[in-house]
């Protein structure tokens, strides 16, 4: 393979990887009624570009924090989603389709928040 085309794959990769996302945010938007409405959204954009299942079993109904190795045809991904019941009695949910350095990236944010929050 030249270094050309590798690096253009690279390139179409993050692309796909940036659509499947917009996609997630788009798709997980509103609330939900049930964390299992939440996860056929996620399924069903996965299906749509072909990204392997995701295998989640039991669902926490107070809300939880997942990361998940997910194969893709560019190779294995994270798949980060994270949670939570409302005060309203709905779920809110954020997911996002990342590398291990990403993955990384949202758990410092995350730790930055909390620190936030507490000061």
């Amino acid at each position: 393979m030249r270094f050309n085309q590798f690096i253009s794959e690279m390139e179409s990769m993050a692309n796909a990887r940036d659509s499947i996302n917009q996609d997630l945010a788009d798709g997980l938007e509103n609330n939900f009624q049930n964390p299992e409405e939440g996860f056929e959204v996620i399924k069903a954009i996965f299906g749509n570009y072909g990204v392997g299942e995701v295998p989640l079993d039991q669902l926490n109904p107070e809300g939880d924090e997942i990361a998940v190795d997910v194969e893709t045809i560019s190779g294995p991904l994270i798949l980060y989603v994270i949670y939570s019941l409302t005060d309203d009695g709905d779920y809110e949910f954020y997911a996002e389709l990342t590398d291990d350095d990403g993955l990384e990236e949202i758990i410092s944010d995350e730790e930055e928040e909390d620190e936030v929050e507490k000061d």
